[in-house]
């Protein structure tokens, strides 16, 4: 049975199957299942529970995925990523050793956190070789309340993964991988926006900002005086950003009767505090190690899909930004899923990425 791609988020559930065929991956089904009209934020975690466990199962009765064998990720501030230089060792002395050397750099208690990590490469540093490693904590209760969750649905757990890989997973299985690029992968989610910076297939940097689509509907919301659905709702229908003659327009006083540019002030605020926390870490990334310059930005998530977005972070960040289009080399299983994987495909690439984890 092809192998299942559950992604968790905090104001959707997607799931995405894919299969192996002919040395190419095919797509089975991919469906998106809202958790709740509401914000979930501050519920109580058995009521949220309570919408997620129904959540999952609307996505796979939906969309007819079937199967029992699925990954699923994790994101947000109960995950920790640092990159960091240790004195050069082989793998297996840094696996003895990766709790007391990582230690330093995890804000929780260690002995409680599930540890992982990845050796990026070699470098010599004023004259000793030291190896530079990128290593993931994640506290032991989530991976074990998200474990629990699934598996009450009758679901095997084959692997659990951190949201910004399967989403870098995705993009390598779609796009291949060019050494001469490095690619920012931007995915704006509800709560979180995901970055992770590759090179050469390699994750050299990334970080969850909490900044996402929900806080955008909000700022509808609050504009508009209406509830959080109703804003959402009018998000996706004509949210967007304001475009004249083919250049981003910054600056437009809004009229009272014109929707589109009310809402469009009402976001830009929080869009711009987005792009300013992604201009950091690129910052952050280009000065470390004299890192190469990024040479593009793929954008995915929901928010991805407000019209124009894309064009306003080019501007602003004085780059290419590119929408990832996470069926576009993927074969279909079934032609009659094409209308449906063109509409949610902003939405697939961390599912899509999850469903091609194979357990080592």
């Amino acid at each position: 049975m092809p192998h299942i791609g559950l992604d968790i988020g905090s104001y959707s559930v997607k799931a995405c199957q894919m299969k192996e065929k002919g040395g190419k991956y095919a797509v089975v089904n991919f469906g998106v299942a809202d958790i709740s009209e509401e914000l979930t934020d501050g519920m109580d975690p058995a009521q949220k529970d309570i919408l997620v466990f129904d959540a999952i199962k609307r996505v796979f009765a939906d969309n007819n995925i079937k199967g029992t064998s699925l990954s699923l990720s994790v994101s947000g501030d109960q995950v920790i990523v640092r990159y960091i230089k240790l004195p050069f060792m082989t793998r297996e002395e840094l696996k003895s050793t990766i709790r007391i050397d990582g230690e330093q750099y995890i804000p929780f208690n260690i002995n409680e956190c599930v540890l992982d990590f990845s050796m990026l490469g070699e470098i010599v540093e004023e004259g000793q070789k030291k190896i530079e490693v990128l290593l993931v904590a994640v506290k032991e209760e989530v991976v074990n309340h998200y474990i629990a969750l699934v598996k009450s649905l009758g679901f095997d757990i084959t692997a659990i993964d951190v949201d910004c890989f399967a989403l870098q997973n995705a993009y390598e299985a779609v796009y291949g991988v060019n050494p001469e690029e490095v690619v920012a992968l931007l995915n704006i989610g509800a709560k979180y926006s995901n970055i992770n910076i590759i090179e050469g297939g390699v994750t050299m940097y990334s970080r969850d900002i909490p900044i996402g689509g929900s806080l955008l509907t909000k700022d509808i919301a609050r504009e508009l005086a209406c509830t959080f659905p109703e804003a959402e709702k009018i998000k996706k229908e004509i949210g967007g950003i304001i475009i004249e003659s083919e250049e981003t327009k910054l600056t437009r006083i809004p009229s009272k009767d014109d929707k589109k540019i009310r809402i469009y002030g009402a976001m830009v605020p929080t869009i711009n505090k987005l792009i300013t926390e992604v201009r950091r870490a690129f910052d952050f990334y280009e000065s470390s190690s004299k890192k190469k310059s990024i040479t593009k930005i793929v954008l995915s998530g929901g928010s991805a899909k407000l019209k124009n977005i894309d064009k306003f972070i080019s501007e602003r960040m004085k780059l290419t930004v590119e929408l990832f289009d996470a069926f576009k080399e993927v074969e279909r299983e079934d032609p009659r899923i094409e209308s449906k994987l063109q509409e949610t495909r902003l939405y697939a690439p961390v599912s899509l990425g999850l469903s091609l984890r194979r357990p080592k």
